[in-house]
């Protein structure tokens, strides 16, 4: 039997009973500790058990079906659009520029309307979760034109943080390509975050463009452009991924 799309085997136990919708990682290696889980006819208790496209996985005697398809996309989202299943305001949604086959899909994390860049498309939650969770700090990558000339100093207020409605937001790298446009990379999620940063330091924000999530990068795409993750892209997601989980809340 092939492996299917969007699965690399083998997987370990708990994160293939939780993409068949058993629960989290943690509660699913309880039935696993509870001697609940069959793999081809035989009772498994060993957290570390693979799991491979032609096993026969069963809980408490019934057969588990296959986790559901994944797929995965990346797509430059334009400017002007919002990542929404609908604009309150009549505007156009991402899902106006999407084939209808693909209208299943969400957005792994937004961008504002007046920004553009990086989106991953997907139905597996559990990597969305990993991905947007803020105890495993994801870095999403980010170019920021701005007005007036950025002024050095304000590099180091960027990378110590301010408070935003009551939480503390701060850039993990800021690099100056020149005086008018910044690299910035956060591992945060909170709305606007950057725009409201470089306003709180005398900023406007005229173009904010994401170009990575993690190692998935914009490359050549151009806005409206919808391509799916090559098995490399993949694979490394995952690999990022799996780091991230395994070094826990930093």
């Amino acid at each position: 039997m092939k492996a299917q799309p969007g699965v690399l085997w083998p997987i370990r136990i708990n994160r293939y009973l939780a993409s068949c919708g058993l629960g989290s990682r943690r509660s699913c290696e309880d039935l696993v500790r509870e001697g609940r889980i069959k793999v081809n006819g035989q009772i498994v208790r060993t957290l570390g058990q693979k799991i491979f496209a032609e096993d026969k996985v069963e809980i408490d005697g019934s057969l588990l079906l296959r986790p559901q398809q994944k797929q995965y996309f990346l797509f430059y989202k334009p400017r002007g659009i919002v990542c929404s299943r609908k604009d309150p305001f009549g505007g156009k949604t991402i899902y106006d520029l999407l084939p209808s086959s693909l209208h299943h899909l969400f957005s792994v994390g937004r961008l504002d309307k007046e920004s553009e860049g990086l989106l991953l498309l997907t139905n597996d939650g559990l990597l969305a979760n990993a991905v947007l969770h803020p105890r495993y700090h994801f870095a999403k990558t980010y170019i920021v034109t701005l007005c007036p000339s950025f002024e050095e100093k304000h590099q180091k207020d960027l990378l110590k943080g301010m408070y935003i409605e009551g939480k503390r937001a701060k850039a993990d790298k800021v690099i100056i390509e020149n005086k008018n446009t910044l690299k910035i990379v956060l591992s945060q999620g909170i709305k606007r975050q950057i725009r409201t940063m470089l306003s709180l330091l005398g900023y406007k924000v005229t173009r904010l463009r994401r170009v990575a999530l993690g190692p998935l990068t914009l490359k050549r795409m151009k806005p409206g452009e919808l391509r799916s993750l090559t098995e490399r892209e993949k694979k490394s997601l995952f690999e990022a991924i799996e780091l991230l989980t395994q070094k826990g809340p930093a």
